[in-house]
Formats: structure tokens, sequence, C-alpha cells
């Protein structure tokens, strides 16, 4: 067959048959009589009622009428355009079954030339469609390289690697198809060529996944040719099919505007109008702008003349009313009992309505029920999907929680959550220490664990201080380690400063003696630290771990500064935790210094300051006191503190023996 039809173009091109469609001239070049003329033009008529029908849309009656004028045709001159009409509606109605008899039938009209010269390319080029959505491949290449072959024309040549790159599509062959029609459109300068090819290229770049790059290509076809679309039906709908499918219902809404604006047809009309509205409520958007659109548009079908839309436009207002709070999801439901997309709407706006409310408790309540809802019914009202909603409404929620300081709530609905909602509330809601200070108060091992991970790659040196700070509450002494680290890692000196007291607690806590060395380093290293938290109350801490450490290393000088910012500390915040050892310590300095003034002042503080003195550090006091009175030569005192000494009872020490020896 191949052969056979490759002849039987070239004898059309070189020795065509005179078009006698148009010239109304036989084959022996006499002129057709009256009756004949008539006869053409009736048949003539007839064929551009049908094509009408098709461009209308109505492929089932095309379809009907030109296979009742294919059996009763008896003129010569119209079998050409009636075998490839009758082989194109074939192909339209979009059945295996009718493409193979479209094929079969165009195979066999152009082996026996019945299809006229002026029609071969055309005739070919569908055939070659027929081919490939029949799984044809072999022949389709072979047909659409004979184009190739034979017509060196430029528009015949764009035909033939347009069929090329149909054939490349349907073998999934997404590259090459789309490096064959972008090649086309750099070199054609016909703008019908050029609309046919981008309309194939749109498809198969939604093939390929570069949505982006259909939606830029459409957009700029509509620009340029939407007449196009605007003066067929058939390929105007298919296209706003396509669009609506790809989800780009604006360009979808160009054409069926267009569309109305040309038609004069009623029923073409209702069509229009219904997928227009329908168009109006796919647009990805949580406004409800433009279903106040789609909502006088199902009016008008509803209260105009009868058409088949009239009880889905009710269906679809009634939607609109539930978008409206006119009516109550349970009243949408009621009315719609059948319908599981109804419901599902209907839950969608329950949703909506208890979160307009700040009832996020019966959202939680129905969240099992509404994790259900197809990701369609959520994308009709503006969210990916209903997962995408309840995020969004847990954000919403923790965002409430926190303007109202009810930390309770928000730990619940932490503890409900994995890593990947948490990371998406606090990334979305810009809360992330608000949530964190909430945890600090009532630290939970699960909900930690989940904003930790949520919180990994931060950047935010207060978030790892407050999940430290966390991590210690819980006693995961090895993850506050971590955090820790992190801090050290950032740069920051200010957060940096803000660690300096948590760490050294996570160090004591370890009762590690190596790594409260190491902290004690990195604080001799890092004393700005220190003076920059002298107001906070972990400082007195510090000050006496880190005098014992000096004392350790034989740092006496820098050990007596650290004694005396803990002496001064603990005065001004009245804070006396280390009495009477800090005092006793004082006095001991003093005297040192000859000072002993100084160091009867200090112990007297010493027992003044602390509320329940131990008996071994009364005995003490009054024996240095004695010592002092001594030195001094004030007798008596010296005598009365000694008397003091022996009458503390409780007492176990040396000072308590020597008191008792004197």
């Amino acid at each position: 067959m191949r052969y056979f039809l490759i002849f039987t173009l070239l004898i059309s091109v070189l020795y065509g048959k005179k078009d006698f469609y148009y010239s109304f001239i036989d084959d022996k070049k006499s002129q057709i009589d009256q009756a004949n003329k008539d006869k053409i033009i009736l048949g003539n008529s007839r064929l551009k009622a049908i094509d009408q029908l098709v461009k209308d849309g109505d492929i089932e009656k095309a379809l009907e009428e030109i296979i009742s004028f294919r059996s009763s045709n008896k003129i010569e001159v119209l079998k050409s355009a009636i075998e490839l009409m009758y082989s194109e509606i074939l192909y339209k109605s979009d059945t295996k079954k009718n493409m193979l008899q479209g094929a079969k039938v165009l195979e066999n009209a152009l082996n026996k030339s019945i299809i006229s010269e002026s029609d071969v390319l055309e005739a070919t080029l569908l055939l070659v469609k027929l081919q490939v959505k029949t799984n044809k491949y072999k022949e389709a290449k072979f047909n659409a390289e004979s184009i190739k072959n034979i017509y060196k024309d430029p528009l015949s040549l764009a035909y033939g690697r347009m069929a090329e790159a149909h054939i490349e599509t349907q073998a999934k062959r997404y590259k090459n198809a789309i490096n064959i029609l972008l090649d086309i459109l750099r070199t054609t300068k016909d703008l019908k060529i050029a609309t046919v090819v981008a309309d194939e290229l749109y498809d198969v770049y939604l093939l390929n996944k570069e949505d982006k790059k259909a939606y830029e290509l459409a957009t700029k076809v509509l620009e340029r040719n939407i007449d196009y679309y605007a003066n067929d039906s058939y390929l105007a709908l298919k296209k706003v099919d396509k669009l609506l499918d790809a989800k780009m219902p604006e360009l979808a809404i160009k054409i069926l505007n267009k569309l109305l604006e040309n038609s004069s047809d009623k029923d073409s009309i209702a069509t229009f109008k219904f997928k227009l509205a329908n168009a109006y409520m796919s647009i990805f958007t949580t406004s409800l702008t433009h279903i106040l659109k789609a909502k006088e548009i199902y009016k008008e079908l509803i209260n105009g003349e009868e058409n088949p839309y009239i009880n889905v436009s009710k269906m679809a207002l009634d939607e609109i009313f539930l978008r409206e709070n006119r009516i109550t999801p349970n009243a949408f439901v009621s009315k719609y009992k059948k319908s599981d997309v109804v419901r599902e709407k209907a839950m969608v706006q329950e949703i909506l309505n208890f979160a307009s409310k700040n009832d996020f408790k019966s959202i939680e309540k129905y969240k099992k029920v509404y994790k259900e809802i197809s990701p369609s019914v959520a994308y009709r009202f503006g969210y990916e999907d209903i997962e995408s909603l309840l995020a969004l409404l847990d954000t919403k929620m923790i965002k409430y929680y926190l303007s109202s300081d009810n930390c309770k709530e928000i730990n619940n609905v932490l503890q409900t959550l994995d890593a990947v909602s948490v990371k998406k509330i606090i990334n979305e809601s810009n809360e992330s220490m608000g949530v964190l200070t909430c945890m600090y108060e009532a630290p939970q091992k699960t909900t930690f664990e989940n904003v930790n991970e949520a919180l990994k790659d931060s950047k935010n040196g207060m978030a790892y201080l407050t999940l430290e700070r966390i991590a210690f509450g819980l006693k995961d002494y090895d993850r506050a380690m971590e955090l820790s680290s992190k801090i050290d890692g950032m740069g920051s000196d200010a957060i940096k400063s803000a660690e300096f007291l948590d760490r050294f607690v996570l160090y004591g806590a370890m009762n590690n003696s190596f790594g409260m060395d190491k902290f004690f380093t990195y604080a001799s290293k890092n004393k700005k630290y220190i003076v920059q938290n002298k107001n906070n109350p972990q400082i007195i801490d510090f000050y006496y771990q880190y005098y014992l450490y000096l004392l350790g290393k034989k740092e006496d000088k820098e050990a007596v500064n650290i004694l005396k910012n803990l002496y001064n500390t603990q005065k001004s915040m009245k804070a006396f935790v280390y009495s009477p050892y800090v005092e006793q310590q004082m006095a001991y300095e003093a005297k040192l210094d000859d000072n002993y003034d100084g160091a009867l002042r200090f112990l007297d503080e010493a027992l003044k300051n602390p509320r329940r003195i131990k008996p071994n550090d009364l005995v003490k006091i009054y024996f240095e006191k004695g010592q002092l009175y001594k030195i001094k030569k004030q007798k008596n005192r010296y005598e009365e503190m000694i008397e003091k000494c022996k009458s503390v009872e409780k007492a176990d020490s040396k000072y308590k023996e020597m008191c008792t020896k004197l």
C-alpha cells in the first residue's frame, strides 16, 4: 500500500485532475450542464452545513448527516470532499472504532484517486493523525516523510514536519516533538500554521510537565490569533477543555467570551455561557469575586430560554449561596442528599465557618472526617488540597492562641502534629519564638522533637537558645549540648552572650568535671560574656563555681576579683546564696591585707545575712572574730566571742574544739 500511496501522491501532483468542484468542467473539458451544476451547488451547501455542525461541536449530528450524504451522493466531483469530511468527523468523534474506520476510508480514497489533487495534502495529514491514534506508527511515519519528499513549498513542508512531531508526541518522545515544532515556529510566516503548530506545542509542553511554558505559549496565541478558535466552536471548546484541565481558566475565559461575541445560535450560546460560568468557578483563588461573575451567568441560564443546563446551574447557584453564607452547609447537603461532591463542598464551607469564629476545637474534633475531602473540591475553594487548608488554619489557630496567651491550647495542638506540619506553621506564621516560649512553659518530649526537627536549618539563634532551654528542662542534655554547639557556630556575640549562663548550668547538670573545666576555659577566654551577664541572677552560681575553679588553678589574683564580684552581686540582688562562705572568704582576704576592721565587718555581715546559719559556720565565725579581737588587743571582745563559740549547740568541728580548750 505504501508504494501505491506515494505513486498516487506523485500522479496527483503532476497530472492532477481538474477541480470540477470549482470549474464545473468534466474530465473531457466539457462544460457541465445546468442540472448537474445545481446538484453540485446543493451538495456543496450540504457539506457546508455539515462542516458548520462540526464547528459548532455537534459531532454526533455531523456524523449522522455525512453518512447519509455519502451513501446517497452520485456526483463524482463531490466524492473527494465527502470522503475527506467523513474521515475528519470520524477522527473528531474520538473513539478508536471510528478512527480505524476513518483510516480505512481515507487510505482507500487515496489509493483509488478519489481524493482530488487539492485535497491530497490535507488528506495525507489527516491519515497520519488517524494512523497515530490507532497505533500504526510505521505507516504514519512513512506518510509523514512522503509529504516532505513530494511537497517542497514551505507550507507543505511545515505540515509534513508537524506530522512527524505528532508521531514523536504519541511515542512519548516529547523533547524531539518540541524541537520540531519550535523549529517550524521559527521559520514559518503563515499565521494559521503558527497557530496550529503552537496549539500542538501547547499539548506537548503539558505532556512534558512544562506547564509554565504551555501557559506562556497559549497566552501569546490568544493575543495574536484568537479568531482561530472563535470561528470554530469545535476547536474552541476542545481548547477550552484542555485549558481547564491544565488549570488555566483565565485563558479559557478569553476564548469563551470571544465565542459569545461571535455566536448567534441560542443552543451554542447556552453552552458557551455554561462553560464560561464553570471557568469562573474553577479560578484558583479564595476570593469570591470570580464566583459572583459566575453567579450572574447561572442566573441567566436558569431564567432564560429552555436549555439543558438549568438544573445543574441551579445546583451551582446553591453552591455560590453556600459560599456567601446565604444557606448553611446542612441545608445544602439536605437539598442534594445523593451527591458526595455536595457533601464535601459543604464540609469545606463548614471548616471555613468554624475558622471565621476561631472555633478551632470544632475543626480539630472533625479533622479526621475533613481529611477525606478530595483535592478537586478543596481546589475549587482556592486550596491545593484539604491538607493545605487545614495547615493554613493550624497557622491561624497558633496566631490566635498566641494573641490570647493561651499556651495550653498551643501545646495541645503541637502534640497532634508531625514535624512537617510544625515546620509549615512556624515558617508561615513567623511565630517561632511565640511557639517556643509556650513550649518552654510546659515542655513535652514529642513536641520538642517535632519543633527541633522543623527548626534544624534555622538561622535564628534565639530559637536555638530556647530549644536548648527546653531540652534542658526535659533533661535531654545531649540534645541541649548539640544546640549549644549550633549557637557556638553561628558567630553571633549577642546570642553567645545570652546563652553563656545556660551553657554553664548545662555543664553543671551533666556533672562532668572535664566538661566544666572546658566551660571555665571558655569563660576565661570570653570575659566580656561574664560582664554582659552581671545582672542575671544565675551569675551568682557562676561566680561561686568559677571562684573555686580559679583557686584550684592557683590563679589567686583573678579568684579574688571574682570573689569580690560574687560578694557585691549577692548584696545588690539581696540573694545571699553562698553566705556565710562569701563573707568569711572576704574577711580572710581583708585579714591578709591587715584590714582587721574590714574583716570584722565582713564577719558581722556573715552573721546577719544568712537565714539559717549552720552551727559549724557559727562557731567558725565566732572563733575568727575572737582571733581578730585578740590581734587588736580587745580582751573583753575576745573573751565574749570565745564564750559564744563554746555555747553553740550541735556544732562538731575543729573550731568548736579549739574554743572549748581556750
